[in-house]
């Protein structure tokens, strides 16, 4: 009994010093304090993870104004420190890095990061629940480098008036500190946490409580900016009312952010990548990297599916609200296209509600688009319960009405499943079923009218032998079948084992095969693959893919072997200077000629290329040039050359200076003809 006693005194004593420990009180000062309770260094390997202690120092000292959050490190280098390149915000400088994440909301599980580089580059992130990282969320963080001979010390300033976060003191929230070594591709962190630990990388970041009321601050951002448009080919110089736009954002809290963009401008963003579109079943797909659509907090609960954001050809205006609290959070978009010859005015509309608590999430939608005699609605409903630690259940239904001319039809999709994230296996299982008009104009589907399983497996292990570094396999398998006939309209499954060895030598191979059904018959499409990659030298980063292919060519509607190369090389030449080089080759066998098939003619053999050249003379001063390229034949067009040219100079504080040039030039009858050319010059001005 008195043995009882003693062990449960010991063990609330052991509770209650651990939790003395592991929870940093933020110390109140407008100066540098340097004492034990505010300092972290015991920084222990995590890539590869066996929780070595890392060789050289790296000490941290926190503390707060009410307005900013300050860390001073002092991390010991030596002859592997990798200084890196210039590069203009949130590009990624190939860099020995120190990191911040500090987390603010738990019950939510992101966090916000930030990045400090030895050249002073700047980037910042959100990493979301699924653990992935959104870089798309810009701050107003600032850091200061300096660098001699044995040691590299930072300060970093993060303000307060850049996070969402309620309730009143103290605030209880995390940190995870972390440190890379790139020459040796090493991660170093405090406390030790890797991504393969799903939800508890929230859970188990550093607790630290701020005591005193953060100050509150209305962080008004007003960008007016002025663009001048130059069409060379009519000789033309364009300025009118539309050349004129404003970015504004304003928060009226710590958790609520207002962000309004009118008549946006998005001249100073490159070009799409080129990628094959020739043999699409479907039209294609792009990635949005217009910045109004992709910055800032995910608040709506969407994805491409339900929200295809190019869609939007050019805003009038654009409106976005995201909010949070301890217990929901919630979202508003509105934007209104302009019109023109090929677009009509339409109108899109999302409002989103999220209620969460610490393992149950519910996320409402609804999306709208539409115009004077039509309107498409969606109501997306996703509960997320976390029945066990890291083992959640989940729902996706989404209900659709369409009404044009006063013809209305409705439809529904629906979506469920269980995920495990343990240790290093990931599995989801989900089946699911679409009704016959269920549409979705604001978003993008394929197929409608089935119902079908799907799952996904996915397996990552640290080796780290002398030869290996680290082992990934995915396994994915999936089936949709006619809601009405139960025909089968199609049968996935894709097998994959990557090697990433210690001498930066990597190996993917690949296997994928579908059943198809595609004009009442179907086909068996195969595709075999071995990619390699090397990264070694900074200046020469290689890759090829080799891919043995049997797809359907879909004007033939016949199936046919062939080849799918895929090449690529970039790297860092200096500080100033790096190149990106991409390409792929498609080759068909057996294609018959026109005759063969009442005239109808394939490409059997052609080139899709990319190449990137980025000259940086410092992080605000750069000249980002692009060429994109492909010679696949449609019709009379048989080559495409895209070029253009950005320089952007940041020539005060919140004041931006940009130049740039847009040229494409199309093969017709075998005769060039420049399709687009234009330049422009455009002023904005923050404050």
């Amino acid at each position: 009994m008195i043995f009882k006693r003693k062990a449960i005194i010991a063990s609330i004593y052991i509770f209650f010093t651990n939790t003395m420990l592991f929870c940093i009180e933020i110390p109140f000062s407008n100066k540098e304090i340097r004492i034990d309770e505010n300092h972290l260094s015991q920084f222990v390997r995590v890539s590869p993870p066996d929780s070595i202690l890392y060789p050289l120092s790296t000490d941290v000292w926190f503390w707060h104004d009410g307005k900013n959050l300050y860390l001073q490190w002092e991390a010991e280098i030596n002859k592997n420190f990798n200084q890196g390149k210039y590069t203009s915000y949130d590009k990624w400088p190939e860099a020995d890095y120190l990191r911040l994440q500090l987390i603010t909301d738990i019950k939510s599980y992101y966090a916000y990061g930030y990045y400090a580089f030895p050249l002073g580059n700047k980037y910042d992130f959100i990493r979301n629940s699924s653990l992935s990282t959104d870089r798309n969320w810009n701050s107003t963080y600032e850091y200061t480098s300096e660098i001699n001979d044995y040691l590299w010390s930072v300060l970093m300033v993060i303000p307060f008036k850049d996070l969402r976060f309620s309730g009143s003191p103290p605030y209880n929230w995390k940190i995870i500190l972390s440190r890379s070594c790139y020459e040796k591709n090493e991660t170093y962190s405090v406390p030790f946490l890797t991504t393969k630990m799903g939800k508890d990388y929230f859970r188990d970041a550093e607790d630290i409580i701020i005591k005193e009321k953060i100050k509150k601050s209305r962080n008004l951002f007003i960008r007016p900016y002025t663009i001048f448009i130059m069409d060379l080919g009519k000789k033309e110089t364009e300025f009118d009312k539309d050349n004129i736009g404003l970015d504004f954002s304003f928060n009226p809290n710590f958790s609520t952010k207002l962000k309004l963009s009118y008549n946006p401008d998005f001249s100073d963003v490159p070009m799409d990548n080129e990628k094959d579109i020739y043999n699409s079943k479907y039209a294609p797909t792009f990635e949005e990297n217009r910045y109004f659509f992709i910055e800032d907090f995910n608040a709506l609960g969407i994805n491409n599916e339900l929200f295809y954001s190019r869609y939007i050809v050019q805003p009038v205006y654009a409106l976005k609200v995201t909010s949070n609290s301890e217990n929901y959070s919630y979202g508003l978009l509105s934007s209104l296209d302009k019109k023109t010859e090929n677009v009509n005015d339409d109108l899109f509309n999302i409002i989103a509600f999220k209620p969460s608590s610490k393992n149950f999430s519910f996320q409402f939608t609804l999306l709208n688009r539409m115009n004077d005699d039509y309107h498409n609605e969606v109501f997306h409903l996703k509960p997320v319960w976390e029945f066990s630690k890291n083992k959640s259940l989940w729902i996706d239904m989404n209900l659709s009405t369409k009404e044009v001319d006063n013809n209305s039809q409705n439809g529904y999709y629906g979506n469920a499943g269980y995920s495990l994230i343990q240790k290093d296996f990931n599995l989801s299982i989900s089946a699911r079923q679409m009704s016959k008009n269920y549409t979705i104009d604001m978003g993008k589907i394929y197929e409608d009218d089935y119902y079908g399983w799907n799952i996904n497996s996915y397996l990552s292990k640290d080796v780290n032998n002398q030869i290996i570094r680290e082992l990934k396999s995915n396994l994915a398998l999936s089936e949709e079948i006619d809601n009405d006939t139960n025909d089968l309209l199609e049968r996935y499954a894709s097998i994959s084992l990557e090697i990433y060895s210690q001498f930066n030598l990597n190996i993917t191979f690949n296997f994928a095969y579908v059943k198809e059904l595609y004009n009442q018959k179907y086909f068996d499409k195969q595709r075999t693959g071995l990619q390699i990659s090397w990264d070694k030298i900074d200046w020469l980063n290689a890759f090829v893919g080799i891919n043995k292919t049997r797809y359907i060519i879909y004007k033939l509607q016949n199936i046919y072997d062939g080849y799918y190369n895929q090449f690529g090389v970039s790297g860092v030449i200096s500080k100033s200077l790096a190149y990106r080089v991409y390409a792929e080759n498609i080759l068909s066998f057996d294609i018959p000629s026109p005759d063969e098939v009442d005239g109808t003619e394939v490409d059997d053999n052609y080139w899709i290329g990319n190449l990137d050249l980025n000259f940086n003379l410092t992080n605000s001063l750069s000249l980002t040039n692009g060429l994109r390229y492909n010679n696949y034949e449609v019709y009379k067009y048989s080559e495409y050359t895209g070029f253009f040219s950005n320089f952007r100079w940041k020539f005060k504080k919140g004041c931006d200076l940009y130049i740039g040039y847009k040229s494409t030039i199309n093969e017709i009858d075998n005769k060039h003809k420049i399709d687009y050319n234009q330049a422009y010059i455009k002023v904005s001005y923050t404050f």
